[in-house]
């Protein structure tokens, strides 16, 4: 685990930040926000299935999941029987009319290069705009906080959610000169984190699931090419 701190002197809590299985428009490298609803990929589910019947799904005592069908099917499979909490405010941030589109269908407009410049501080067209999505994820933040001052019982806490969440999250809660700052996890991959309180902040990260190869990492995905 790497260590933020050279050692931790205040109680900490367990939270797990976990991304969705692939789905076909994350195999097409498309833009896929919160009103687009798809499941994930047979070959991403797979992968989850080998990592939970070999014993790498953490143990947990709460989860927290997106609404999205990609979230949901995802903790089903990683913690098969658990009760999760339903949480709207972990939704991806909806890219209005990117949804569907590359990089390369992209990358000559001028706003979309300037969200890029921002780190997404650029409301899409047809979007979320940013400062509502900072909020609902500030809200998530609060609510993790709340919940170690006034139920530690209910950590380990894992959330399962997607990749813009994640990004943002981790660049609140981990310090800007570590490796997980603004953490791009790969599909069905993410963090553990020690957090402590006053302020709530990670001080200690360690990547999860790094003793297998993510689909991104194999030919399957690679070496797709989607049909015209």
């Amino acid at each position: 685990m790497e260590m933020i701190e050279k050692k931790m002197t205040d109680k900490t809590f367990t939270v797990y930040f976990i991304r969705h299985g692939l789905t076909f428009q994350n195999l097409c490298r498309e833009y896929q926000g919160s009103v687009l609803n798809y499941d994930i990929l047979p070959e991403s589910a797979m992968l989850i299935n080998q990592r939970e019947a070999r014993g790498a799904s953490p143990l947990i005592s709460s989860l927290w999941v997106s609404p999205l069908r990609r979230a949901r099917h995802t903790a089903e499979l990683y913690f098969p029987g658990k009760e999760y909490n339903i949480m709207p405010e972990l939704l991806e941030r909806e890219f209005g009319r990117w949804d569907g589109m590359t990089y390369d269908d992209l990358k000559d407009d001028g706003l979309y290069q300037e969200f890029l410049n921002t780190f997404g501080k650029v409301t899409p067209p047809g979007g979320e705009p940013y400062d509502q999505f900072e909020t609902r994820l500030n809200a998530v933040i609060g609510r993790i906080e709340n919940t170690a001052r006034t139920s530690p019982e209910r950590f380990p806490l894992a959330l399962v959610f997607h990749g813009g969440p994640i990004l943002y999250l981790s660049s609140r809660l981990i310090p800007e000169n570590e490796q997980f700052w603004r953490y791009a996890p790969p599909g069905a991959g993410g963090l553990k984190l020690e957090l402590a309180l006053d302020p709530l902040r990670a001080v200690a990260v360690e990547e999860l699931f790094t003793d297998d190869i993510p689909v991104e990492r194999t030919p399957f995905y690679l070496d797709y090419k989607k049909p015209r």
